[in-house]
């Protein structure tokens, strides 16, 4: 039983990291609670579903969905422009038009991958060990590529834009150019999990990005403070940053398995975990105030 829990786990929480480290650049970085990311994650699935079910390459597939989640940032990114939209309006706006714009690029609220090809298709037809593998490396791989962009200038900047935006725009950097970068680089990110997430579960579905945003947002703030009494520190580091992620991720999903595994009735198990997020929540914002605000 403890090795089926794990298992799923890790399987749960290789899939979301990517999507993890978005909402974590977002929200950490750029102090934008980015709702897109929700529609980019299922704009992810649905397209790759789509274009493999019409007989592309999964390569191809997968390249299209990334471009497609990174033109979803750009899209939210012109919706704030200049500061006229506030940041989680304009994502629940964008959201809105991506939940109508995946249901007319899929045709139908639900597309099966069980029979297509996928770039972990053949791996897991010799193996399911051999298929996570496959997984875990397209996640690490994306999530390595995003950690090595946020440790550059680039990452810098998107923070001073998050922390201190006057403060970029006295150093000559275009707020816009960062803002629409910055979102496209992170939605990018999330609509990479969402295809990861297709080929997994074997289909892309309408709904499967419900509340990724928020749980996402709860797990990595459980994620910091556990780092934070570890590290007993407060200072930003990237490699931190993705600790964070993996361990607010996993524990999140240990949570959610662990209490599918006490025969909890499912109509409890949304609400049940919506208070576990509460109690996180609360108790990160009061940790934060004292400590003047800082993040790991």
């Amino acid at each position: 039983m403890m090795n089926g829990l794990l298992y799923a786990v890790l399987t749960q929480t290789l899939t979301f990291l990517p999507l993890a480290l978005g909402i974590s650049i977002s929200y950490t970085l750029m102090r934008a609670t980015d709702m897109t990311l929700e529609g980019s994650f299922v704009l992810g699935a649905a397209i790759f579903a789509r274009l493999a079910t019409l007989g592309f390459s999964p390569y191809i597939a997968a390249f299209c969905a990334l471009a497609a989640g990174s033109l979803a940032g750009v899209m939210v990114s012109f919706i704030q422009r200049g500061g006229r939209v506030d940041p989680l309006l304009a994502g629940v706006l964008a959201t809105f038009i991506l939940t109508s714009a995946n249901l007319i690029l899929m045709g139908r609220p639900n597309i099966s991958l069980l029979s297509q090809a996928t770039l972990v298709s053949s791996a897991f037809a010799q193996s399911d060990t051999l298929g996570w593998l496959s997984v875990a490396f397209y996640s690490i791989f994306f999530c390595m590529l995003g950690c090595a962009l946020v440790a550059t200038r680039f990452g810098l900047r998107l923070r001073a834009l998050g922390d201190n935006p006057a403060l970029l725009q006295r150093l000559g950097a275009p707020l816009e150019r960062y803002r629409l970068l910055g979102f496209a680089f992170t939605n990018t990110l999330a609509a990479a999990a969402g295809m990861l997430t297709a080929q997994t579960v074997g289909y892309a579905d309408i709904n499967m990005g419900f509340g990724m945003t928020l749980t996402g947002i709860g797990a990595i703030i459980l994620g910091q403070q556990v780092l934070r009494r570890i590290l007993h520190s407060a200072r930003f580091r990237v490699s931190a940053e993705f600790i964070a992620c993996v361990i607010g991720v996993a524990m999140y999903f240990m949570a959610l398995n662990g209490l599918l595994r006490l025969n909890i009735d499912p109509i409890y198990l949304k609400m049940l975990l919506g208070i576990l997020l509460v109690i996180f929540l609360r108790t990160a914002l009061r940790r934060s105030a004292l400590a003047g605000g800082i993040s790991i």
